[in-house]
């Protein structure tokens, strides 16, 4: 297995990124690719799944500020 690395900024903590659209959803898999964004600058990118990412440590939704009211 192999490391995740952020072309961009050089960090190593990233998380997966939600799939959009056909390509992404239907094509990437054939590539054995996934989507994943950098925990560091939010730059978004392919890699490929055999690399490694490390679990989340928080729930991805996040809290209603206290001034809204839910719909």
């Amino acid at each position: 297995m192999t490391a995740f690395h952020c072309r961009d900024c050089g960090r190593q903590e990233a998380h997966l990124s939600r799939k959009r659209g056909v390509f992404e959803n239907a094509i990437l898999p054939l590539l054995l690719l996934r989507p994943v964004r950098c925990a560091d600058c939010y730059r978004r990118q392919y890699v490929t799944i055999f690399c490694e990412l490390p679990h989340r440590t928080h729930h991805p939704e996040q809290p209603q500020p206290p001034g809204r009211l839910a719909a």
